[in-house]
């Protein structure tokens, strides 16, 4: 039996329809995204849906999608009106009518609930449209890019949103009798508490136990240690213990824990609001941040200057600058060869030590 349609209000259905067809400019991309990311239990219906067709499309006996598409346009056009495009896009041609549409391709409704997830995702420090999707290999994990963060909605209502160059993997058993991710990068988990169902996140050499908290995780498989900052409730680190709100635990590749308390925590989760805040971090830490975030690739011609502290904050600022500005504070200068950059320490002055 072909999937129930999920109804909508407030939507123009010419306009989802291109949408998943990836067939909208970027004004109308942004447009959709946004009322995607305001609606998030119609964002979950359509998600659902597409997730139903796709197995019905590889069943003996297909199902009659052309009506369903019809059905639920029809649905979507008698609740038209609140959501207006801006004149660009009222001005913009109407799409060409296409003899072999989205709906009738099955080898497409993967990528159509891909770009369907993208409307969840969040902007970038360079304004860049994210584009979250799922990997390639496997259907229980999501992947950003460099430049790209995302907001996740897990099946018990726990939201995650991850930074730029990161993967969460959902345990194929989520939500039975555990609730187990697996993280490499940096995320950032407002879990919905269950007792009886823990919620487990594992990081390079650690896990992160919920204990009804709001807090983030970094393992970058780069990073020297895995990173905690609990902004609300509790934490049990394995290796650590209990971490409370305002605390931040780090467990090191050799295993060796420590524990800072009362941080800054809006501080150690600017990086959620796209703004990269640093205090004494090491500059080849920083530089990696640089290529996640801003796609800059940023060598330096002496490597034994990559432990020197850098303290200072990037936010709305373009990859050049972001680049520019750290050399500026270091002391460094920057060599530009093509598409190839370079920090070199500035012969007239020393770069900065501790």
């Amino acid at each position: 039996m072909p999937p129930d349609r999920p109804e909508f209000d407030e939507v123009d259905s010419e306009l989802i329809g291109r949408y998943l067809s990836r067939e909208t400019s970027e004004e109308e991309t942004t447009l959709v995204r946004r009322w995607l990311m305001a609606h998030p239990e119609e964002a979950e219906r359509l998600r659902v849906f597409l997730a139903r067709l796709d197995d019905e499309a590889i069943r003996p006996t297909a199902p009659n999608v052309d009506a369903e598409w019809s059905a639920l346009t029809a649905r979507i056009r008698a609740h038209e009106g609140e959501v207006h495009r801006p004149a660009a896009v009222h001005a913009a041609p109407s799409a060409p009518v296409r003899t072999n549409p989205w709906w009738r391709r099955a080898s497409t409704l993967a990528a159509a609930a891909v770009v369907l997830a993208a409307g969840l995702a969040y902007g970038t420090l360079a304004d860049r449209v994210p584009t979250a999707r799922t990997s390639t290999t496997d259907r229980n994990t999501y992947v950003t890019g460099d430049g790209e963060r995302s907001d996740l909605l897990l099946a018990d209502g726990t939201r995650v949103r991850l930074a730029p160059g990161s993967q969460v993997r959902v345990a194929a058993d989520f939500g039975t009798a555990r609730r187990d991710v697996y993280l490499d990068g940096e995320g950032y988990f407002e879990v919905v508490h269950d007792a009886s169902r823990p919620f487990t996140v594992y990081a390079g050499n650690t896990s992160v136990r919920d204990i009804g908290t709001a807090f983030s995780v970094r393992g970058y498989a780069a990073d020297s240690a895995v990173q905690v900052v609990v902004r609300e409730g509790e934490v049990a680190v394995a290796g650590v213990g209990r971490l409370r709100a305002g605390d931040m635990g780090r467990v090191s590749s050799t295993g060796e824990a420590t524990v800072r308390r009362a941080v800054n925590v809006e501080e150690r989760l600017a990086w959620t609001k796209g703004k990269l805040i640093y205090d004494d971090a090491p500059l080849g830490a920083v530089l990696d941040d640089l290529h996640r975030w801003y796609g800059a690739d940023v060598e330096l011609s002496d490597t034994s200057i990559a432990h020197l502290p850098f303290t200072g904050t990037l936010a709305n600022v373009t990859p050049d600058e972001a680049v520019a500005q750290v050399a500026a504070t270091m002391g460094l200068t920057v060599q530009v060869d093509g598409q190839h950059v370079t920090l070199r320490p500035d012969p007239r002055k020393a770069p900065r030590t501790p």
